[in-house]
């Protein structure tokens, strides 16, 4: 008896998870689809990303070092971890200096 649902509990899983996975693409694409003006702030948004990837790929070295290759590490796998890396440093930022002119706003206008 444990191992019938163990077994159909993992395929139950599978099919919530798959359903959760569609409504979590379909409901914003429906709710974009009705309100166009949002459309476009979310086509600004993805663009920023975009340029914000491709700024972080042409600035990621694809150079790897003597310690690294004993790792098997290609040149691609490099630059693909350097592009993570200076994406999280551009956004990380951009939220640090976001949350201080927030702040700087707030003392300004008290």
């Amino acid at each position: 008896m444990g191992d019938f649902m163990a077994n159909y509990g993992i395929i139950l899983t599978y099919i919530l998870l798959a359903a959760a996975a569609i409504a979590a693409i379909a409901f914003p694409i429906m709710h974009l689809v009705a309100n166009p003006k949002k459309a476009k702030q979310v086509g600004m948004a993805v663009g920023a990303l975009l340029v914000v990837y491709i700024l972080a790929y042409l600035l990621a070295s694809d150079e790897v070092t003597e310690h690294y290759t004993k790792f098997n590490v290609t040149d691609t796998q490099s630059k693909q971890v350097g592009t993570g890396l200076i994406v999280f440093y551009i956004l990380a930022a951009g939220a640090v200096l976001s949350a201080v002119y927030t702040e700087v706003g707030k003392m300004i206008n008290k």
